[in-house]
């Protein structure tokens, strides 16, 4: 997951997380498809991360978060089968073989591409069983990459529902643009100042809640990066053993940034 040194950025982001919305955060939509994909009787799982709405997946779940100020305010189990372990994802803190199942929402774009994206899926192999099943939702930059001015356009004449889905949509605009998946947080919230820098304006011509567009305070100074590889450059990463099974998507707005991807576990 993040690195300590982005610590703050991750107290922040558990700090506002009740104003963050789609598509950063799965729909109704999504966790159906994850439901469908996995099947009524999983077994245990591993979730990637607290995120509340995913631990309807199944009755047996370890969540492994590494940064105690998400455990803290956003792990509701939802039964005595439900357990949370602070740990990082890249050493992922499982015995060898002992999950049927991993899901995670936005996952894959926590870690650096594409070295972050093999550390993962190394882990996932070793604690995973024969024939488990993946279902991760990802978010995926467009084969063919906007302009940050070309979003920050959309916003302004109100074609954005969400402050959300304009910063995901920046960010991957950024990334388009520098020719590399990976961005720093702290350019993606300096490109929001630089391209609108009148909140009040932004707001009321996109018509979001100003408090919204103030979560992107959180990204300021901050040292995180994000990654936000095209689905070919993910599929790229994904390494020999595990077989894509489906690439799924919902219908909300920038659902075609943000597929769910099956995969089974072949050792």
């Amino acid at each position: 997951m993040a690195a300590p040194a982005s610590a703050d950025h991750w107290q922040a982001h558990a700090r506002q997380w009740s104003r963050i919305g789609g598509p950063l955060r799965p729909c109704a939509q999504d966790v159906a498809i994850m439901r469908a994909i996995l099947g009524p009787a999983p077994g245990l799982g591993l979730l990637l991360g607290v995120t509340p709405e995913l631990t309807v997946l199944s009755e047996r779940l370890i969540s492994v978060e590494r940064d105690a100020a998400m455990i803290e305010r956003h792990w509701l189990p939802r039964g005595s089968g439900q357990s949370v372990r602070q740990g990082d994802w890249l050493e992922l803190p499982l015995a060898p073989d002992s999950v049927d199942f991993a899901s995670g929402d936005g996952s894959l774009t926590m870690l650096r591409y594409a070295g972050g994206y093999a550390r993962l899926f190394g882990q996932l192999y070793a604690c995973l069983r024969n024939q488990a099943t993946l279902a991760l939702r990802v978010f995926a930059a467009p084969e063919w990459p906007e302009t940050p001015q070309q979003v920050a356009d959309d916003a302004l004449r109100g074609a954005i529902g969400s402050f959300h889905a304009f910063k995901w949509r920046l960010a991957m605009a950024l990334a388009g643009q520098a020719g590399d998946p990976d961005i720093a947080v702290g350019t993606i919230g300096e490109a929001v100042g630089r391209l609108a820098p009148e909140r009040d304006a932004l707001a009321q011509r996109a018509g979001w809640p100003r408090a919204d567009i103030d979560t992107i305070d959180a990204y300021r100074g901050s040292v995180a990066v994000y990654s936000f590889p095209t689905l070919a450059q993910l599929r790229c990463a994904i390494p020999a053993g595990f077989e894509e099974i489906g690439v799924f998507y919902g219908t909300y707005e920038l659902a075609q940034c943000c597929p769910i991807i099956a995969l089974r576990l072949h050792k």
